[in-house]
């Protein structure tokens, strides 16, 4: 077999393999013997059948399965040899390829699209420099905080008539047209803030009433939310008739949360290692906390930002066109071209970031290689987090090995923890300015990266 390359651009070359008979005869006739050797037709003993029978019968699908076995074994074996570091896979060059005829022919020509990957020179140094946002705590999202932690923590009061400021926890019946009770229709116990509901009209309908007191009312009417109301009924997405339906409701308890006192109490409760003794400590503490809350968002930004400025400083060339064929062949009926024209400054930044990282992981690989025992102890982190990892014991082992079984899970955990190490890398490597920005202008940011 002869390949041979011939170049069609910057990034693109035609891969050549001809074949001749003397090719593939010998691997078809050993094929054809072993036929011949199972072969079991009446009027002859097995392995007695002639062998022009066996050609008839089996010669071609042999004769292609071998010939097609040879170039895909050639094409592999050149492309690793010649060190071609290929962008996608090869594709049929469909103009130069003509239509075989495995009756007539002994001799063939095979012709495939390559790509190839542009050689990227990328260096992590101080020379980049990349901003940092630092969200800066306001006093409302303090204050906020703070009653967050003062509801929380505080001690439920069971009044005996409800007001706007209480909480309902009672049954939910489903009611037909003429308001009565339909037998076999939606029954929930559930719990609602008064003060969540709409309209004054249906709270009006609750202020005053007592344990085991009936209230007809409409959700949807009442609270204006299909999600919310479908959580209170207990539905399904599918059930968009119950809905709508006007339901009884049965007090079953009225609940007022009342707010916990800013004490020492409260801050044993809230920060258990901390010893706070001052409100001023305590403040500054949740303020420390919702800085480590926003440092992820803040992390994950400030990767974004660092992969986009390497795309521009690598200025990285595809071969776009090859790229586009190949995106729509490799998703064949999953994707049409006008997704791929319309989505392919997408896939093309995906495919530059993955030029890049090759070339970082020449000098950096170890820094952002992700072991699986790495995988495992994440998950394992979250039990931690949870409290109760003595409790489980040896049961912890085998939920890791649950969780991980699921494919798409344990590839969300590896990639969660692969950003974290380029998190790591970049900020030990590049030059980054830390920028003070307050929550909505942070939130623009991100909506503005694309």
């Amino acid at each position: 077999m002869n390949v041979t390359q011939e170049s069609t651009g910057d990034l693109t070359a035609i891969i050549k393999l001809s074949l001749k008979e003397e090719d593939y005869k010998e691997k078809v006739d050993n094929q054809l013997k072993d036929y011949r050797k199972k072969a079991n037709m009446p009027g002859f003993r097995q392995g007695k059948v002639p062998m022009g029978m066996i050609k008839k019968m089996y010669g071609n699908t042999v004769m292609v399965e071998e010939v097609n076995k040879l170039v895909s074994e050639g094409l592999n074996n050149y492309i690793v040899e010649n060190k071609i570091n290929v962008l996608g896979y090869p594709l049929p060059n469909e103009e130069k390829s003509k239509q075989i005829n495995f009756d007539t022919q002994s001799d063939f020509d095979f012709y495939f699209d390559i790509a190839m990957s542009p050689e990227v020179d990328i260096e992590l140094n101080d020379k980049i420099s990349v901003p940092y946002y630092n969200i800066k705590i306001e006093k409302e999202m303090l204050d906020n905080a703070i009653k967050d932690v003062k509801v929380r923590f505080g001690e439920e009061e069971y009044p005996e008539t409800a007001e706007e400021e209480h909480s309902l926890q009672g049954k939910f019946t489903q009611l037909d047209e003429e308001g009565n009770v339909i037998e076999g229709g939606v029954e929930n116990t559930s719990f609602f803030n008064i003060s969540d509901i709409k309209l004054k009209t249906i709270i009006s309908k609750f202020t005053g009433k007592k344990i085991d007191d009936k209230i007809v009312f409409n959700p949807m009417k009442a609270f204006k939310d299909e999600h919310k109301v479908q959580h209170l009924l207990g539905l399904g997405h599918e059930e968009n008739d119950a809905v709508n339906s006007d339901y009884e409701f049965t007090i079953n308890k009225i609940i007022l949360v009342k707010d916990a006192e800013i004490n020492e109490d409260l801050f044993k409760n809230v920060c258990p290692n901390d010893d706070i003794k001052t409100e001023e400590e305590f403040t500054a503490k949740l303020k420390e906390e919702l800085s480590k809350h926003y440092s992820r968002d803040t992390d994950r930004q400030f990767l974004a930002d660092t992969i986009n400025k390497l795309i521009d400083l690598a200025d990285v060339s595809l071969p776009d066109e090859f790229l586009k064929r190949w995106l729509l062949e490799s998703n064949q009926g999953k994707i049409t071209q006008e997704q791929i024209d319309t989505q392919y400054d997408s896939y093309a930044k995906t495919m530059k970031w993955q030029i890049i990282e090759s070339k970082i992981m020449e000098t950096h690989g170890e820094k952002v290689k992700v072991e699986d025992e790495e995988v495992r102890d994440k998950v394992r982190s979250y039990f931690t987090q949870m409290g109760n990892m003595g409790a489980m014991g040896d049961q912890v082992e085998g939920i890791i090995d649950n969780v991980l079984a699921n494919k798409e899970e344990s590839q969300r955990i590896y990639n969660d923890i692969l950003d974290e190490k380029y998190i790591t890398l970049f900020k030990e490597n590049i030059k980054f300015k830390e920028k003070e920005v307050d929550s909505k202008k942070f939130s623009e940011i991100v909506s503005n990266t694309k």
